[in-house]
């Protein structure tokens, strides 16, 4: 039989401070916004944080997907008035193609624009990208004058100086500040609104998983 041995307790290891709980989530759980972008020639649109969607399952749509949905019109615009633009060239002439050439251009932008944004819910760039320009109260359908009104204020200058003969040889810079100035107010608003978003109570949604 083996007595107990004698002496002081080995002692024991330094214990740490306890686990400390982790913080709470913020409002909206997890979803944050991509980083801000950087625009096209390198402008830098230092981007404020984009808020969360008005409902689940939506997000207010971003500048970088906004620019390509809108490169994606502007090519099939493109395209069409180029060939609208030769037929009237080859009926009325190269006179006619010059003082109507602007003219038409502008009404199949507008026309295209506006058909899609009150019919479709979103032009076929948009589509592409899952992107709708809604109501920015209640996210129905634009009306008709809601949608002319967002076309006056994104395509009006361009289509104004499009239409006066020669004018837009001299006043492309106009056009250029003309869009960025779009370019900086939407990137400025958390609900991604530009200025001619605001003038015509519209938004860009994004349907994403809830």
């Amino acid at each position: 039989m083996t007595e107990p041995t004698g002496g002081p307790p080995s002692p024991q290891p330094p214990q740490g401070p306890p686990p400390q709980a982790p913080a709470p989530q913020p409002a909206g759980g997890n979803w944050t916004a991509p980083p801000p972008a950087t625009a096209p020639g390198g402008f830098q649109t230092n981007a404020v944080r984009v808020e969360a969607g008005p409902a689940p399952g939506i997000a207010y749509a971003e500048l970088v997907e906004r620019i390509v949905a809108l490169f994606i019109d502007a090519v099939i615009v493109g395209i069409i008035g180029f060939i609208v633009n030769v037929i009237v060239g080859i009926i009325g002439g190269g006179l006619i193609f010059l003082l109507l050439g602007g003219l038409v251009s502008a009404a199949i932008s507008l026309t295209y624009f506006v058909y899609t944004w009150t019919t479709m819910r979103a032009s076929p760039g948009q589509k592409i990208l899952n992107l709708e320009t809604v109501n920015v109260g209640d996210g129905s359908t634009l009306v008709q004058r809601q949608a002319v009104l967002r076309w006056l204020w994104l395509w009006g200058p361009q289509a104004i100086i499009g239409v006066i003969p020669f004018v837009a040889l001299f006043a492309w810079p106009l056009e250029i500040l003309y869009g960025l100035f779009l370019l900086y107010t939407t990137s400025q608003s958390p609900k991604r609104q530009g200025y001619h978003d605001v003038k015509s109570n519209s938004v860009v949604i994004k349907r994403v998983p809830a």
